[in-house]
């Protein structure tokens, strides 16, 4: 139970500031690129921490790295709030980055090490992104200032550092040195790259989807209660997904994605976002969970390298997502007459290159196949 917790905790520390961040941005000066840039930078340190701690989860016990994660988080999270320029906020999120990617790999080695369902442990992640999307919102409502969530956050952090003192000693998958191979990149390519296209197109939308969301009339209570249908809806699809497939799992992730994505392109107001949170719910559940358990069954000695590289991949899809969205609502911006009407150019490019990546995945695989 205390690793749902952890998980719980960290996930909602984590989601209920990724959800914010485009109104802190937006508060304090920052142009839409410039969000999207804030993003990218959030991205590229989690990109290099998931990269070099997923190899190190190989090597060191993963509980002696949840550690220095959780700490680090709590005290960088917590320093968010004292951000009053888009320069500052966007020094300290590559630090809240930095530290937020020591965590996926820990966690999930030492649930696999220790024998538990992964499907259902990571399905407490997206617990914890409904319950920090609901704290977030209540937090701003309550207080009337962005800048709340930010301590609650690492509140959140702290009470998860005090649940891993207990938690049994377990040792690494391997000792082997070395920062992860070009091989495990290789052999998991089709995982790893159609992820990328999926995970870039779904962070196009998510920089812009708080002001999206804003312009069909959601406040900062509603724009949270939207985003917690997501995770929640999650949480129960992971519980009861069978995973005897995960090929398959993944095929309907990618599929599901791009009808989620088009359905975000032709909201006309913010009640309508549901659906598509839903289908969103779905498509991640599946290609996430998919993804997870492909890896761990091809890459039994180097499960903390495969997951570690997954992250990067999630992370840096979100640096040229937040480039992509940003960048792209600006440009149209520029010579459409709404808002709203650039948000909408954003999530149909989302939802064709969603579309692509699936395309992609089962020519990939159907190659490897063929080679076998």
């Amino acid at each position: 139970m205390r690793l749902n917790l952890i998980q719980l905790f960290t996930s909602a520390s984590v989601f209920m500031c990724l959800v914010y961040i485009p109104l802190v941005g937006e508060e304090i000066g920052a142009t839409h690129t410039e969000i999207g840039i804030i993003g990218a930078i959030y991205g590229i340190t989690l990109f290099v921490s998931s990269y070099v701690f997923g190899r190190a989860t190989d090597i060191y016990p993963p509980k002696l790295l949840l550690y220095a994660g959780c700490m680090t988080c709590a005290f960088f999270f917590f320093l968010q709030a004292f951000a009053t320029t888009p320069e500052t906020l966007g020094l300290i999120r590559a630090l809240a980055g930095f530290s937020t990617g020591i965590l996926p790999a820990a966690l999930i080695s030492y649930v696999h090490i220790i024998g538990r369902d992964v499907g259902k442990f990571v399905s407490f992640g997206a617990l914890g992104w409904a319950f920090g999307a609901v704290v977030a919102g209540v937090v701003a409502r309550l207080t009337g200032d962005l800048h709340g969530i930010f301590i609650a956050s690492s509140i959140f952090f702290i009470v998860s550092v005090f649940l891993l003192i207990g938690l049994p000693r377990v040792s690494p998958g391997s000792r082997d040195g070395g920062l992860p191979s070009t091989t495990t990149i290789k052999k998991n390519f089709a995982v790893y790259g159609t992820f990328f296209a999926r995970h870039t197109a779904a962070c196009s939308i998510w920089i812009i989807f708080p002001l999206y969301l804003k312009a069909l009339g959601a406040g900062a209570l509603e724009i949270g209660v939207l985003y917690a249908i997501n995770p929640i809806s999650q949480f129960v699809i992971m519980r009861n997904i069978k995973t005897h497939n995960s090929e398959r799992l993944i095929e309907v992730g990618h599929i599901v994605s791009a009808v989620a994505f088009a359905s975000v392109c032709l909201l006309t107001n913010h009640y309508q976002a549901v659906l598509s949170m839903f289908l969103v719910a779905v498509s991640w559940s599946f290609l996430y969970v998919g993804s997870i358990l492909t890896l761990l069954k091809e890459n039994p000695s180097s499960r903390g390298t495969a997951i570690g590289i997954l992250t990067s991949a999630i992370s840096i899809a979100a640096v040229v997502g937040s480039f992509l969205g940003g960048g792209l609502s600006d440009l149209a911006h520029s010579f459409l007459p709404s808002d709203l009407m650039a948000y909408r150019i954003v999530c149909g490019c989302a939802a064709i290159i969603s579309a692509s990546g699936f395309i992609s995945y089962r020519t990939s695989r159907s190659r490897l196949r063929s080679k076998q």
